[in-house]
């Protein structure tokens, strides 16, 4: 698993900010893009698997896992 930082703008996309081995080494990434937001913060909410997502008038920041898959599991198709 690593945890993507992630910003942009709704109806957007957005951009990967950060790749992280975990949360912890996120998380002065995570301030500094949350200090650079253009608007103030207006929503932000942690989801049980850790995740955070802020919502800044027409921008997002997101801090979110995703799993990873090794070459082993490639070469099952895919199994985990």
């Amino acid at each position: 698993m690593v945890w993507l930082l992630m910003q942009g703008e709704f109806g957007e996309g957005g951009t990967v900010l950060g790749v992280f081995a975990d949360r912890e080494l996120a998380k002065g990434r995570f301030v500094e893009a949350t200090a650079k937001l253009p608007f103030r913060i207006d929503d932000a909410k942690q989801e049980d698997d850790g995740s955070i997502h802020l919502s800044a008038g027409c921008d997002w920041l997101s801090l979110e896992p995703h799993p990873v898959t090794s070459r082993p599991e490639l070469a099952d198709g895919g199994a985990r």
